[in-house]
């Protein structure tokens, strides 16, 4: 059952569903913090300058940082940039139209039929190495059609990372994608609800009643439903590289499923308050970071306006082990300085945080807000 005083939300989506009901919109203030200020507080740092950076991936060279800058759900257009972790500085590699090009018949990934979107509003995505050696970068884009966006990270001829547009898999339904993860024969991707019928959706996730499921993809077979991924509101998805351990963030839930997307069995189910994206940690062997949202219905009506207002709402950054599931707490906020954590990447003693609201990343030190 789903406790009505602390209503969780299923991301921005939902929030801004909820905002056209209650009528509640801007930002509230709090009477001492000034974050418009964008200046280091109680041992954060804020890096601003960015659209919703809702998703993070650190880059091969741990250089620099992938930021998706979310495009609320399509209502706006969003880009991909990279966060400079010498300087903090920002720089966009993809946006709409930014880099169009005519396609090379050997490069493409993904379907053949799709083309290079006109529009992007990219939400969650994810970075991994094909058997060539090549880096993918696979995007859940929500502009025209939903889509998986796939692209090729490389290093252009200033030695600056960038990015090259190599194909696309176009949603087969009315499905609301959310976060997506590479397989060894193509991906996995959330199907967070249908696009017929929110309200209906909204009712069963105020119900606790299954709205969504993961949908694997390969060129050979399609999109094919996994077995025993249904749940409320599937939020954050990843993946071992041959679908031995696919763990879903069932965020109406609060719990993280794992299950085997080849043997179609369930692993284990653990308890984790609204799970947002889990992202491999490249630093720790078989360790995954996991963004928890503690949301109550106050804080919640403060991210609906989304654009550059900071959403306080508490967060916890989890370490999870991908082996014996045990659980770490490595940051934890009242999320007044920043909050509605969705994304989560370590560097060494630091954690660099993005949310699906407001204007910046945040640096926190590994045990910020930790009762030992």
């Amino acid at each position: 059952m789903i406790d009505m005083i602390k209503i969780k939300a299923p991301i921005a989506l939902f929030i801004l569903i909820a905002g056209s009901w209650i009528g509640l919109s801007g930002c509230q203030s709090d009477s001492v913090l000034d974050v418009d200020l964008c200046q280091p507080y109680d041992g954060l740092t804020p890096l601003c300058g960015y659209q919703s950076p809702e998703d993070l991936a650190l880059l091969p060279d741990s250089s620099g940082l992938l930021v998706s800058e979310f495009g609320q759900m399509g209502e706006t257009q969003g880009q991909l940039s990279i966060l400079s972790i010498a300087n903090h500085s920002r720089r966009v590699i993809y946006e709409a139209n930014m880099h169009r090009q005519t396609r090379s018949a050997v490069a493409i990934w993904g379907d053949p039929n799709c083309s290079e979107p006109e529009s992007f509003s990219p939400h969650g995505f994810d970075l991994s190495q094909r058997p060539s050696g090549r880096w993918q970068l696979l995007v859940v884009n929500h502009a025209e059609r939903e889509r998986i966006e796939f692209f090729e990270l490389r290093k252009n001829e200033a030695s600056e990372w960038s990015v090259v547009w190599r194909g696309c898999v176009q949603s087969s339904d009315d499905s609301i994608y959310n976060d997506v993860a590479a397989v060894d024969d193509g991906f996995v991707v959330s199907r967070m609800m249908s696009s017929q019928n929110k309200g209906l959706a909204m009712l069963n996730y105020f119900l606790g009643r299954d709205t969504g499921y993961i949908w694997r993809w390969s060129l050979a077979d399609g999109f094919q439903a996994v077995a025993h991924s249904e749940g409320v509101m599937p939020n954050g998805v990843v993946a071992s590289k041959n679908g031995a351990q696919v763990f879903i963030n069932l965020y109406g839930e609060d719990k993280v499923r794992v299950v085997d997307a080849n043997r179609h069995t369930i692993l284990t189910e653990l308890d984790i308050r609204s799970g947002d994206n889990t992202n491999w940690d490249i630093t720790q062997a078989n360790k995954l970071l996991v963004a928890s949202h503690d949301f109550n219905f106050l804080s919640m009506s403060e991210c609906m306006s989304g654009g550059d207002n900071n959403c306080v709402s508490p967060f916890e950054i989890i370490e999870l082990d991908s082996i014996d599931y045990s659980q770490r707490s490595l940051v934890v906020s009242d999320g007044l300085f920043f909050g509605a954590a969705t994304s989560a990447v370590r560097l060494g003693d630091h954690i660099y945080i993005g949310s699906f609201s407001g204007n910046r990343i945040l640096i926190a030190p590994v045990g910020y807000g930790v009762v030992q």
